[in-house]
């Protein structure tokens, strides 16, 4: 069992410890946490159901240290400016470790011309095809198929049944897990009039991926390789599960896209760039850093650097809120356009 001091905690996050130096074994939710297991708090709700918490060590934001002095007599206190980073931080502290069974195994299968830098931990079921690149503490597990001159990099993790297509290049620290499928085609056809209808005929792909470095890709999304050129998944930028990237899209560093979230062809996304469940992107739509796309919005056209947006289509986030308020009461309004209407007559 991994076991810190409050004060070797406090620190790594480079906060401030108020109490006792009580040992920590573990991180919890509130109402889930042992004694010995670090909580944390960042609004004043939070704080009341802290304080009837068994947990003795409680991470909590600098502006609710006067609150929390009061309602959290007895308890070991460590305060910081942003106490969501600083408990992603505490967490990688207490994280399980991977089981890595380090080597090749026999049950894979590796075509001549593949270049392997050891160590690195490839499991059973296994297939690479010739020409791939796979870097130092790689680890591959069962069931992944990696196509031919994909490229890997050091500490990457690929979890079962993934599937990368050929020309793939994956950068260091990266994180895929199962059922992903990065490469395959676009969807791209065009239409052939035929008797009363059409016929689709098939666009080839002819593009890659590109995936930058610390990059993580959840579970059964799919990223499509590009028409010509290559799709770009930028440094840093984390992917949800069930996500769909069109061909040709450009992802910027450190972006944020949360599950079932879908960007059709040729969008661009910038950096910073945080878009809720179910957005919608249309192909060619353009993205500006540091913008926030609120959950089912629709996103088409241009959304300029840093701004707020949602609904469908997106707008402004503060004006769609009010028009929100307003469409709940129109049945209200209606009745009294109503009796304006017929006063008039």
């Amino acid at each position: 069992m991994k076991t810190y001091k409050a004060s070797e905690i406090t620190k790594i996050i480079k906060g401030k410890l108020f109490g006792e130096d009580r040992e920590v074994t573990g991180v919890n939710a509130i109402s889930l946490a042992k004694e010995n297991e670090l909580i944390f708090v960042e609004n004043l709700k939070k704080l009341k159901e802290a304080k009837a918490s068994k947990s003795l060590v409680v991470l909590c934001e600098e502006n609710l240290f006067s609150e929390a002095k009061a309602l959290l007599k007895g308890k070991t206190i460590i305060l910081v400016k942003n106490v969501r980073s600083a408990f992603a931080k505490v967490s990688e502290l207490f994280k399980k470790e991977i089981d890595v069974s380090w080597g090749i195994h026999p049950q894979a299968i590796i075509e001549e011309g593949v270049f392997i830098e050891e160590p690195v931990a490839i499991y059973p079921w296994v297939y690479v095809k010739k020409g791939a690149k796979i870097k130092k503490r790689v680890v591959i597990f069962p069931g992944v198929f990696i196509g031919d001159n994909v490229e890997i990099g050091e500490n990457t993790i690929i979890f079962p049944n993934v599937v990368i297509y050929p020309d793939t290049k994956i950068g260091k620290n990266c994180i895929i897990h199962a059922g992903v499928v990065i490469g395959s085609d676009g969807f791209g056809y065009a239409q052939e009039p035929k008797n009363q209808g059409f016929k689709n005929i098939k666009i080839y792909h002819f593009g890659s991926v590109e995936i930058g470095d610390n990059v993580e890709i959840g579970s059964n999304s799919a990223i499509d390789k590009a028409l010509f050129g290559k799709t770009y998944i930028g440094e840093g930028t984390k992917i949800d599960n069930l996500v769909q990237i069109g061909h040709n899209v450009q992802i910027g560093k450190h972006s944020i896209l949360v599950g079932q979230v879908g960007v059709s062809g040729s969008a661009v996304i910038g950096n910073y760039v945080m878009i809720g469940g179910q957005v919608g992107i249309a192909p060619h739509s353009e993205i500006g850093d540091f913008v926030k796309i609120a959950a089912k919005s629709g996103i088409v056209g241009k959304i300029p650097a840093f701004e707020e947006v949602a609904g469908i289509p997106a707008i402004k986030a503060s004006i769609w809120k009010k028009s929100a308020v307003i469409f709940s009461k129109l049945p209200e309004i209606y009745k009294l356009f109503l009796k304006l209407l017929n006063k008039e007559k």
